[in-house]
C-alpha cells in the first residue's frame, strides 16, 4: 500500500509517502508518476512548476485530461526565469495547448521555483521534481506525495490565467525564440 494509514503515527492527519526517482532505462518513477496522475484526475489538476516542457506524450495527457472534463491549470515562470531557454522551449507549446483548453499561468512578481501538483483537491505533491524531459529521465528528484483533501484545498489556488488571444499577439521576436528553444528541448 503506497499510503499507510499511519503516516506519521499515532495523531497523524495525513497520509503521505515519498516518490524517489533515478536515472534508468526504460520508464522512469517520475514518468510514472506524473502520467498516472494526470491520468488519474476527474475534476481538477493543478501543476505548479519553474521549468515547464513537456514532451508530446504529456501534452497529449493534459489534453486528453481536459477532453475529459479536467480543468487542468498550469502555473509557471515568466521571463524573469534563470534558464530563458527553458522558459522559450515551453512557451513554444502553449499555443496548442491554450487550444486545447489547458489554462496556464506565468507567475509575475519574480522568479518562481516551485514544484506542485494538486488532483482532484485531494491528492497533492510537492518536491523537487520539474515538468521537463532532465528531471524526469536523468535527475534524482524527490517528490512528497499526499492524499489529503485539507492540504489538496490549500494547495488549490493560483492567480490569473493567459488567454489564447493575448498570446497569439506576443511579439515576433519572442516567437523566433520560442521556436529555437523547442528545437533543444529534450536538452533541458
Amino acid at each position: 500500500m503506497f499510503f499507510p494509514p499511519m503516516a506519521f503515527g499515532d495523531g497523524g492527519n495525513v497520509n503521505a509517502g515519498l516518490m524517489h526517482s533515478i536515472p534508468t532505462i526504460g520508464s522512469t518513477p517520475a514518468e510514472r508518476y506524473l502520467a498516472l496522475s494526470i491520468a488519474g484526475a476527474r475534476k481538477s489538476l493543478y501543476i505548479t512548476n519553474s521549468y515547464f516542457v513537456p514532451n508530446d506524450d504529456f501534452c497529449n495527457l493534459l489534453v486528453k485530461a481536459v477532453k475529459r472534463g479536467v480543468d487542468v491549470r498550469v502555473l509557471t515562470v515568466n521571463s524573469k526565469t534563470d534558464v530563458k531557454t527553458t522558459w522559450y522551449a515551453g512557451r513554444a507549446l502553449y499555443e496548442r495547448l491554450l487550444k486545447d483548453g489547458v489554462r496556464i499561468y506565468e507567475y509575475q512578481p519574480t522568479m518562481m521555483h516551485a514544484k506542485t501538483l494538486v488532483v482532484d483537491g485531494r491528492f497533492s505533491a510537492i518536491g523537487s521534481m520539474n515538468f521537463d524531459n532532465r528531471s524526469m529521465t536523468f535527475n534524482n528528484e524527490s517528490q512528497v506525495l499526499a492524499l489529503d483533501p485539507e492540504l489538496g484545498q490549500k494547495m488549490d489556488s493560483i492567480s490569473e490565467g493567459m488567454k489564447l488571444e493575448t498570446f497569439r499577439k506576443r511579439p515576433w521576436p519572442g516567437k523566433v525564440l520560442e521556436w529555437g528553444a523547442q528545437k533543444l528541448r529534450r536538452l533541458l
